[in-house]
């Protein structure tokens, strides 16, 4: 350690820097005069003056040394407030390093090759990555002086790091030798390569490059390029070398004509050897010429532009041709039964040759994957250029009765490969055909005059021969007259796909007996496995009778039909029962529980013991005093079968005297409209409480007075019923009573034999009031039909309109004047029909009637609008997806209004299949509207002639252009799809084009997401097809639905993306 300045005070060391030789100058500040001075250590001691003692400078000051070595510093003048600096020639040495904060990367692997005789390019490795430019130094010698050659005008920053820079010194002098160096120049200063006093460079080489021949010619044929040849060069005049060249010939010696001619492989080299191996460009090797030898000649270049040329250094052959096949072989439609069958596939290759020949073998055609037999090798010569000869396949590993496609595939020796699928099919039949027997096909046989069944064999069958054994499996085969054969003894049989043997033997009831069948191909094949066919002879007729009911008997109750069955062969196989009337010989019809003329039968369950419970609508059936005959057979398990006869039986006489059960459970409510009652109960049976009521009547006495005497012969109404199962509820609208008054009600049934049950429940409610404020009746023909829509009007004794009304499409022509006041009124009827219009009235009517009815003279047939709302009938939907929303909850707030002149008529509403109707109209115009809840279709006109019925269809735009949408729009990040439609089986697809009309994206119909009303929505990410973000603009989108009933939509639409 040293001081500095022990006669100051110094208070504040403010600037320091080093010169180029590394030594220190530095700034300070004297306390206690206000001077500021200035320190340099000259490598011994330190040497310091005053820079500036006129004031008080301040304590802040800076220095540095300049590439030349004079000192520049700054300092704060504190008296006059300014900021001062100063330079001057100290003596110091120049910086060149700079400061250290700002310093550079110095270059890297600074060296240089002769350009020319008067020219040598400098080369470095940028290693800066912050350098404002470069300098070239030079001297004469290696000690210097340096002065700058090129500065950083010529030589200016690149960015990054890591390339290399290059600089041309021209006006050079041969036969000189120069030293350079180069350095990165930052605002630290100038950092230098290392190369400055390492080299020198004499520009005079006069020598030629040499190549070094270490590759002999080649025996390997080439199919492409790549391969690497170990041809060195080298230069040894001292500017290196620059490139080297190469061509390729078919004339050995260089001389030419050359197939390619000199063509750079390697460049700037800027080495005096190159050693690495090469490979010769992709351009001369695809100029030389398929199947020849060329012989490669090179020729290098250094940097003095010196030229070495060195003839067939190696030859290259090359064969990119693969190999051809001849295929002179068609499929082989032959069935082979040996091997032994050559085939004719040749295979060439003139240049290179031969190196490998395969086949292979598969069942399934254009698919050569060796299924069957893979790729094996057939055997080729040595140096092979053709292979003509017939080969075989490996015969034993094809597979029989199906085609066996021969794939072949081959080599050069070059290495290409060529291969043929199918070249040719081979048929393989070394198995017997199949075979099999159809008769006998049961286990009992009671008839069988041929023996039958078929064959079949891909090459076709030669024939078939059965054999017959009786009891097998120890009994004597049949020799074609008798049973005595010791083993089978085979019998030719007629036919080949499907045969027949009719020389069969007496079959013996009860005996068995086997039937085997083999058969032969046409190239004489013996079936692998046999087919054999067992059975019994079974002639006997099985056994049945009916125990229930005995034969004679009279019955009141007959729950079940029962009796006995029996076969000692085959077995039972079905028992059929059959019920005949003997009054007029119909037979019950089980299906339709009706009597029938057709004989039909049911089946029991098949038992020894067999039961049939019977059916409560044949028990309601029988007749009291009628007589009935059961009959019952058994059909047993033989083919064919042997059955009974239903000629015998057993005869019954039924006999009804039980009256049917009272009825309990009778109720009364007041009717709907004035002077009704409505009355309910449940149904008892035909005898007591069981039994279905198949004829009955009921009568019901109802009086005013509760003490009355209620009978069956003073009932007021009666009405017959039919099919009425006990437990079923009942009932029956009265009308014709007092409005207002109270009955009291009983109820009776018989059934069809007469007999009466006893006196039902009593049941009391008042008949239906005399209405308030109303006017009630009906409006019809003089046949009783009601007539829709005529005006009903009352007017008062002034002639003053108080109600209006149409009458309804219920079928009865029924109105209903509201609002009425008290008074009497005249009530008009008024019609039109085939735009004439009529009027009836009557007057003097009070408020409350009900029993106002109209019947007109009128002859017109009525006529009938009809028609469906569905949304999977033959229609579309509109607007807003008309039909879906009426379809919803079952068209429960869906209606069809019947207009005339504007004015509402009538309307129906839709049953849950959408279908509606409104009848009994008078031929005329009119229109017809929809309505689904929430909105109206427009009115459709419809002229109705008499007598017609008029289906109407509500025809609407698939694909409302209002409804279909896309939001938002503008679109940023992503987009929703929206349209409404309720096409039946609608299937949609929305694409997105550009404004160029190129598609975009296009999304399914799979895509879509159904919601309430036929609203569907589908998202829309703004990407394209590959999954990229579309760019800002207008584009176009296309929505386009289909639906099941031919009918379909489209819309188009613009839409915008910002991004």
């Amino acid at each position: 350690m040293s001081l500095i300045d022990t006669a100051r005070d110094a208070t504040a060391v403010r600037g320091l820097a080093l010169d180029g030789a590394g030594k220190a100058v530095l700034t300070y500040y004297d306390g206690t005069n206000g001077d500021l001075l200035v320190g340099r250590f000259n490598g011994a001691a330190w040497d310091t003056g005053a820079v500036d003692s006129y004031g008080d400078v301040g304590a802040w000051s800076a220095v540095a040394v300049q590439s030349d070595g004079a000192l520049l510093e700054l300092h704060y003048d504190a008296t006059a407030a300014d900021l001062k600096a100063g330079t001057w020639n100290a003596g110091v040495v120049g910086a060149l390093d700079g400061n250290p904060r700002g310093r550079a990367q110095a270059p890297a692997a600074f060296s240089g090759v002769v350009g020319s005789a008067s020219s040598i390019q400098w080369t470095w490795i940028d290693s800066a990555s912050d350098e404002l430019g470069w300098r070239l130094y030079g001297s004469a010698n290696s000690t210097g002086p340096f002065t700058v050659v090129a500065g950083t005008t010529a030589l200016p920053a690149t960015a990054g790091t890591g390339t290399q820079r290059l600089y041309t010194e021209t006006g050079l002098t041969a036969g000189t030798t120069y030293y350079r160096y180069a350095a990165a120049v930052s605002s630290g200063g100038t950092v230098t390569s290392p190369m400055a006093a390492l080299f020198p460079f004499n520009t005079t080489d006069t020598a030629a490059p040499t190549a070094l021949d270490n590759q002999a010619g080649e025996v390997v044929w080439r199919r492409a390029a790549g391969a690497l040849y170990n041809v060195d060069f080298q230069d040894t005049g001292g500017s290196a070398l620059a490139k080297f060249q190469v061509k390729a010939s078919t004339v050995p010696l260089g001389a030419g004509p050359d197939v390619a001619p000199y063509t750079d492989v390697v460049l700037n080299i800027l080495a005096d050897t190159y050693t690495a191996d090469w490979a010769l460009p992709s351009s001369v090797f695809n100029a030389m010429l398929d199947g020849a030898t060329h012989y490669i000649s090179v020729r290098a270049y250094d940097g003095a532009g010196n030229v070495g040329v060195s003839s067939d250094v190696f030859t290259v052959l090359k064969d990119t041709t693969p190999p051809a096949f001849g295929d002179n072989q068609n499929g082989d439609l032959t069935r082979r039964a040996a091997a032994g069958t050559l085939y004719d596939v040749d295979v060439r290759d003139p240049s290179s040759g031969l190196e490998r020949f395969q086949y292979s073998v598969s069942t399934t055609a254009s698919v050569p994957d060796g299924s069957v037999v893979g790729w094996t090798d057939v055997p080729l010569g040595a140096s092979t250029t053709a292979f003509l000869s017939d080969w075989a396949v490996a015969f034993a590993s094809l597979v029989g009765d199906a085609p066996n496609y021969v794939s072949v595939r081959a080599w050069d020796r070059a290495g290409s490969t060529a291969a043929l699928t199918d070249a040719f099919f081979v048929l393989k039949d070394t198995g017997g055909p199949s075979v099999g027997v159809t008769a006998p096909a049961s286990a009992f046989r009671s008839a069988l005059t041929a023996l039958s069944g078929t064959a079949a064999d891909p090459g076709g069958v030669g024939g078939v021969s059965v054999a017959v054994q009786t009891a097998p499996p120890a009994g004597l085969w049949f020799d074609g007259a008798a049973f005595t054969a010791g083993g089978p003894f085979w019998l030719g049989a007629a036919g080949t796909a499907t045969w027949t043997f009719a020389g069969v033997p007496a079959w013996t009831d009860g005996g068995s007996f086997r039937v085997v069948a083999r058969a032969t191909d046409t190239l004489g094949n013996l079936s692998v496995a046999y087919s054999t066919a067992d059975f019994a002879f079974d002639v006997t007729v099985p056994t049945a009778g009916v125990a229930a009911p005995a034969d004679g008997s009279t019955l009141s109750s007959l729950p079940n039909l029962s009796g006995a069955a029996g076969d000692r062969g085959a077995g039972l196989a079905l028992l059929e029962v059959r019920v005949r009337r003997l009054s007029d010989g119909l037979y019950w019809s089980w299906p339709t529980e009706a009597w029938g003329a057709s004989a039909l039968s049911t089946s029991p369950a098949v038992a020894a013991n067999w039961t049939l419970p019977v059916p409560e609508a044949l028990r309601a059936s029988l007749a009291s005093g009628a007589s009935y005959f059961v009959s019952v057979r058994a059909v047993d398990a033989a083919v064919p079968a042997n059955s009974g006869s239903l000629a015998v039986g057993s005869t019954f006489t039924w006999t009804d005297a039980t009256a049917p059960a009272a009825v309990t459970n009778l109720s009364a409510l007041t009717g709907p409209s004035p002077g009704t009652l409505q009355l309910s109960w449940t149904a008892p049976g035909d005898d007591g409480a069981l039994g279905n009521v198949l004829l009955g009547t009921y009568r019901i006495h109802y009086s005013t007075d509760p003490a009355a005497a209620f009978s069956t012969s003073a009932a007021q109404v009666a009405f017959s019923t039919s099919g009425v199962s006990p437990g079923l509820r009942q009932g029956r609208l009265v009308t014709g009573l007092t409005a207002g008054a109270t009955y009291h009600v009983r109820v009776f049934l018989a059934d069809d034999a007469g007999n009466w049950s006893s006196l039902s429940n009593g049941a009391t409610a008042y008949a239906g009031n005399q209405p308030f404020n109303k006017i009630l009746g009906h409006v019809m023909k003089v046949s009783s039909e009601g007539v829709t829509a005529v005006k009903i009007e009352a007017y008062d004794a002034s002639e003053v309109r108080v109600s209006q009304t149409f009458t309804l499409a219920d079928g009865s022509g029924t109105f209903t004047l509201e609002n009425v006041p008290d008074g009497a009124f005249k009530v008009q009827a008024s019609w039109t029909a085939d735009d004439v219009t009529s009027s009836v009235w009557l007057d003097g009517v009070a408020v409350g009637s009900y029993d106002v009815d109209f019947m007109l003279e009128i002859n017109y047939t009525l006529s009938t609008l009809t028609g469906t709302l569905a949304s999977l009938s033959a229609q579309s939907a509109h607007p807003a997806g008309f039909l879906v929303r009426a379809a919803e909850g079952g068209f429960s707030d869906a209606r069809v209004d019947l207009l005339r002149r504007g004015f509402p008529v009538a309307q129906v509403r839709p049953d849950p299949t959408g279908r509606w109707s409104i009848p009994n109209l008078l031929p005329g115009k009119y229109s017809v509207r929809a309505f689904n809840g929430l909105e109206y279709t427009d009115p459709q006109d419809v002229e109705l002639g008499e007598g017609e019925t008029r289906e109407v269809v509500f025809v609407f735009d698939p694909l409302p252009e209002a409804s279909v949408f896309a939001f938002p729009n503008p679109a940023r990040s992503k987009t929703t799809f929206r349209f409404v439609s309720a096409l039946p089986g609608l299937e949609a697809q929305v694409t997105v084009f550009d404004i160029a009309g190129t598609l975009v994206k296009e999304i399914p119909g799979s895509a879509f997401v159904a919601k309430a009303g036929g609203v569907y929505h589908a998202d829309w990410d703004l990407t394209n097809e590959d999954g990229e973000s579309v760019a800002s603009g207008v584009y176009l989108f296309m929505v386009k639905v289909k639906g099941n009933n031919g009918q379909s939509g489209k819309v188009v639409k613009k839409l915008a993306v910002v991004r």
